[in-house]
């Protein structure tokens, strides 16, 4: 726990300095759906400093009807197509180079110049490491054209989340263990497009929106605007 915890303080302060266009990096209020209330209240106590702004929502401050557990916090989206190009250009600008190679064995990576290896082989390392317990987990995102209006980010206890990016809204979530396939699951495409779907065709109107709604009105009316 204290690593991870090292390592979130470590993360929180250095993507801050990365906000703005060119990383992809921007704050968002984030919205978690539950059919029941939370049992791991103890780890978000622990991780509250690196959550701004998190409380739980009344029925009348938010519009998603049939969740009856509502928790906002403040949080960073990083859109990966533009921090990995950024970082791409500062490694390069720094003086690193990019060399496209194919590994066989393990061995071949024993020759390398470099004292330091990362090993990013994803499934690849199952067979150039001979690791039989690697096992895939496919996930699968479904992205709609982008709206520069949904200004949040959400997620449900039914395995439904919703980000928004510049180049699309991203649905998400599935998860299949052991499955190898790169082909989309379509019936898992369609789970996720029809909750969705159903979420959002629930929202409600806002109470405490619609009485801050009035009383601007009013006030309006009140000096002749």
């Amino acid at each position: 726990m204290n690593q991870f915890l090292q390592a979130t303080e470590f993360a929180y302060h250095r993507y801050q300095i990365l906000l703005g266009p060119r990383y992809g990096i921007r704050w968002l209020r984030t919205f978690s759906l539950r059919h029941e209330a939370s049992n791991n209240d103890r780890l978000a106590a622990i991780i509250s400093p690196f959550l701004p702004e998190t409380r739980e929502l009344s029925d009348s401050e938010h519009p998603f009807s049939g969740y009856p557990f509502v928790r906002q916090y403040d949080s960073m989206l990083i859109e990966p197509p533009i921090y990995l190009n950024a970082m791409l250009t500062d490694f390069r600008v720094a003086g690193g180079a990019v060399r496209v190679r194919h590994f066989d064995d393990v061995s071949q990576l024993q020759q390398l110049a470099e004292p330091v290896i990362f090993n990013c082989t994803g499934l690849g390392a199952r067979a150039l490491f001979n690791d039989q317990d690697l096992t895939p987990a496919k996930g699968q995102l479904t992205f709609l054209l982008p709206q520069p209006e949904v200004n949040y980010m959400m997620a449900t206890d039914d395995q439904l989340y919703m980000f928004p990016r510049t180049d699309g809204i991203l649905l998400g979530g599935t998860f299949e263990k052991d499955e190898w396939s790169l082909s989309v699951n379509e019936a898992a495409k369609a789970r996720v497009l029809q909750g969705h779907a159903k979420l959002f065709d629930g929202f409600r109107r806002c109470q405490r929106a619609a009485l801050d709604f009035q009383r601007l009105w009013n006030e309006s009316e009140s000096f002749g605007v």
